[in-house]
């Protein structure tokens, strides 16, 4: 997917084309005042998942599933009998499931509030507990984390999705450039049991947009954590002509001096779980 990506979007709604989710049909989602709206990161997730739909079948985990996108998607997938998504915003998962059904996906999916892996209401965690080693895949878009390097919840639904998925199973994970090849390198260490197998989807370069403040803020505490001696972050630079690839703290630096954003990619990579 690229910028060039025509799409009908409202204040809230997301009307993608059979083109545009790449042969899973026409997709509307809708996103409300205080559920999220589709973000590039949620739209390679669903164009990974049209692209390489040959490899999702049987029943599946859409973890921090927001507005249901990529449950959804899954879904319209033939091969796919089920998707749990599991987010543990309310609002999220009531239009999740409205955005089912108006998909005509709904008795295809299943919609839980939960904490990562743990459903917030007994009974439907000890449903779901019963899930374990069921899961033929997986799939994440997880936001930054607070108070670390950002990544600790890519590591999260690695590590703690293990007890649910088959031999066998893959997973679809966004992981974006600027986390820096070693962090991903090292997701599979960090959670080990996993055979990472390549980039699946990604957009061209695009801005990652300073001027936003989460995603500033995202960039001052990536830079912080490069001064304690953590791992650098990888930007392109914004400059015309340069291919040139900066960490955080040079990255921040530049916009503070010139107000141009660094640039960034959204992507999605391919796990496969092979305990």
């Amino acid at each position: 997917m690229t910028d060039s990506h025509s799409r009908d979007v409202d204040r809230h709604q997301t009307t993608l084309s059979a083109a545009e989710s790449f042969g899973l049909g026409e997709l509307d989602i809708r996103h409300p005042p205080g559920s999220f709206a589709l973000t590039p990161a949620s739209l390679i997730a669903v164009e990974a998942i049209g692209r390489n739909q040959q490899l999702l079948a049987g029943v599946g985990i859409d973890l921090g599933c927001g507005t249901g996108c990529m449950a959804i998607a899954a879904a319209k997938t033939a091969a796919v009998e089920h998707v749990i998504g599991l987010d543990i915003v309310d609002a999220n998962v009531t239009v999740a499931r409205e955005n089912a059904r108006r998909n005509g996906v709904d008795r295809k999916t299943m919609f839980l509030r939960s904490d990562s892996y743990a459903p917030s209401r007994a009974k439907e965690a000890t449903w779901f507990d019963s899930f374990a080693g069921r899961a033929d895949f997986l799939l994440s878009n997880p936001p930054a984390s607070d108070g670390d390097d950002g990544f600790e919840f890519r590591r999260i639904v690695l590590r703690d999705g293990r007890r649910f998925l088959k031999p066998g199973s893959v997973v679809f994970l966004n992981v974006s450039f600027q986390y820096g090849p070693q962090r991903l390198e090292r997701l599979v260490r960090d959670a080990p049991g996993y055979v990472y197998r390549g980039m699946i989807a990604s957009t061209d370069w695009v801005p990652f947009d300073l001027t936003r403040a989460d995603l500033l803020q995202n960039v001052i505490d990536y830079a912080r954590e490069e001064e304690r001696g953590g791992l650098e972050y990888a930007f392109r630079s914004p400059l015309t002509g340069t291919d040139e690839v900066v960490n955080a703290r040079r990255a921040l630096a530049a916009f503070q001096q010139t107000g141009q954003s660094p640039l960034s990619k959204w992507q999605t990579h391919l796990f496969v779980f092979d305990a």
